[in-house]
């Protein structure tokens, strides 16, 4: 058992697979997460607050609940997928290259939805 384990565990471009896994039976399991802090501290949900339980219900199939809890939900669900099977194709962690206006660009449009969102409301917990 530990030799396979260990196998696995060389084997990291299996990861992503793990994490969309882990999100798939999250819901149905109600298994272990981490809460937001800065929601727990000041009591303002962050950008990313729902993100999580949009994402398991996108990966459960459940699109429009998904969309009620957060936007981006359905789409990162896409990508986990996308980035599961590539990783497990090409035997990388990071099969492709994401580019700094990748990044800016979608951290600019998680704040414009985050403010929409403190002023039209955010969905019951």
């Amino acid at each position: 058992m530990s030799k396979m384990l260990f196998n696995l565990l060389r084997r990291k471009y299996f990861l992503p697979a793990g994490l969309v896994s882990y999100l798939y039976l999250k819901n149905y399991y109600s298994l272990p997460g981490i809460s937001c802090p800065l929601r727990q501290i000041t009591g303002v949900p962050c950008p990313t607050c729902f993100l999580t339980r949009s994402t398991c219900l996108a990966l459960q199939g459940d699109l429009e609940d998904s969309f009620k809890m957060h936007i981006f939900g359905p789409f990162i669900a896409l990508f986990l997928i996308i980035w599961s099977v590539r990783s497990i194709k090409t035997k990388k962690v990071f099969p492709f290259l994401i580019t700094e206006k990748f990044l800016i660009i979608g951290s600019l449009s998680l704040l414009c939805y985050w403010i929409i969102r403190m002023y039209t409301g955010f969905p019951v917990s």
